[in-house]
């Protein structure tokens, strides 16, 4: 799936789109705030990676996946509606 971005909304918030499905999410890793802006996101787990030291997390619940952190990510779904 190559249909995924990374937009900055704010000094501290981000929007990452994968597909048709869109999430707000922190723009620094809890860990050792790395910029996720420059994170790798993986459209079938539907995970964002800090490309700091490779934490990794859930996109729809912001629970810590992999790596050095078992800190959230404050995430939110604001996909809108289908009709």
């Amino acid at each position: 799936m190559d249909d995924t971005t990374i937009e900055q909304v704010g000094e501290d918030r981000l929007r990452v789109r994968v597909g048709e499905r869109e999430f707000e999410v922190d723009a620094a890793c809890p860990h050792r705030k790395g910029f996720l802006a420059h994170g790798y996101v993986n459209a079938a787990r539907l995970r964002i990676t800090c490309p700091l030291h490779h934490s990794s997390f859930s996109l729809e619940t912001g629970e810590a996946i992999t790596g050095p952190t078992d800190r959230r990510l404050c995430t939110r779904e604001i996909t809108p509606p289908t009709a």
